[in-house]
């Protein structure tokens, strides 16, 4: 599903964005590249594409946010999905 909307102000077009279930991919098209930095920062999605859609990379993880999934496919993050950390501290003294 692809949705286009116009937007009267940036903080609008972030806002409405960001008020969905899903944050799978976003894509922000502008010829600033500071502001796209910025507006990327602030979209709560997984992958943010800058003036492209759908451009993928084995070495960058992929993966959403909130009803779009949680972990990481693709690139070394997709590791954390079979692993599991543990600390175990020995002390010694007596």
């Amino acid at each position: 599903m692809v949705t286009v909307e116009t937007f009267s102000a940036e903080d609008e077009a972030v806002l409405r964005a960001n008020n969905v279930p899903l944050g799978l991919s976003a894509s922000v098209w502008t010829s600033d590249a500071r502001r796209s930095h910025d507006v990327a920062a602030r979209l709560d999605a997984g992958t943010v594409w800058v003036n492209s859609h759908l451009v993928l990379a084995n070495e960058v993880p992929w993966g959403g946010f909130k009803g779009s999934g949680y972990g990481r496919d693709l690139s070394i993050y997709a590791l954390d999905d079979y692993s599991r950390t543990k600390h175990v501290m020995h002390y010694h003294g007596r």
